[in-house]
């Protein structure tokens, strides 16, 4: 058995499907996505439905997720005015996801909610006796292993949209280091890191940012296709920390 990770896949199902074939995933394996599996690309619903019916996968909230879930009607109709409405339709490239939502029946929307509800936000896993904590951006301690549903808004927004490499949200650099894990998270796109933070204004490459005991493997998907900047999906193997890269294709 072998555990992969995968984050902010924003809606690119084809690139997550040859991620699937590359890694060879296996019936055994397990396969946790680190959020952000919807908006901008088209078919992050397929991703998520796809996610939900494999037992050997599993999908961690991410600030993409938790903005739908606070937008949708809560009871699978086909309305959208919750209190998160404006900030994921205009602002944050939910429209297209909505659409896909909206063109499920309305059970399956009903069952969907329900399966995201009861999503972790942050996941401790051991692999090979080696200690991981998953989470798709920032940790917080007394989190560890709740769900969605278990947790207050303001708890899952700190931990779905606060980094320690995101401007105006920075919360300092090294808190993860006083912890025994190794962090596996995404949300902000590595070229991001190394362009505003590190100063590497030339950097065009799909490759994790390691900095200590922090992981992140966003690798841009949220941009799409770009014939002039290199972006997609990276899957990492924590039995050895083997990467798997995924350009998307225009």
């Amino acid at each position: 058995m072998s555990v992969y990770a995968v984050s902010d896949l924003h809606g690119q199902y084809d690139a997550f499907i040859e991620g699937i074939k590359r890694i060879g995933l296996k019936d055994t394996d397990m396969l946790y996505v680190l959020g952000d599996a919807v908006d901008r690309g088209e078919g992050g619903i397929e991703i998520l439905r796809y996610v939900m019916s494999h037992e050997n996968m599993d999908l961690l909230i991410g600030n993409h997720e938790f903005m739908m879930l606070n937008s949708v009607d809560p009871d699978g109709k086909n309305k959208c005015s919750g209190a998160d409405t404006d900030l994921w339709l205009y602002y944050n490239g939910g429209r297209i996801t909505f659409e896909k939502y909206t063109g499920l029946k309305e059970k399956d929307r009903i069952a969907l909610l329900e399966w995201l509800r009861d999503r972790y936000v942050i996941k401790t896993i051991n692999v090979g006796g080696k200690d991981f904590c998953l989470t798709h951006s920032y940790y917080v301690p007394k989190y560890e292993n709740k769900k969605y549903h278990e947790l207050e808004y303001a708890a899952v927004w700190n931990i779905v949209w606060t980094s320690v490499y995101r401007h105006g949200e920075t919360k300092g650099s090294d808190i993860y280091k006083k912890y025994d894990y190794t962090f596996i998270t995404g949300h902000v796109p590595v070229g991001y890191i190394m362009q505003n933070f590190l100063g590497d204004y030339e950097y065009n490459d799909l490759k994790i940012y390691k900095k200590g005991n922090f992981i992140d493997i966003d690798g841009g998907c949220a941009v799409g296709y770009s014939s002039t900047i290199k972006t997609g999906a990276l899957f990492i193997r924590l039995d050895d920390m083997k990467v798997f890269e995924v350009p998307l294709k225009g």
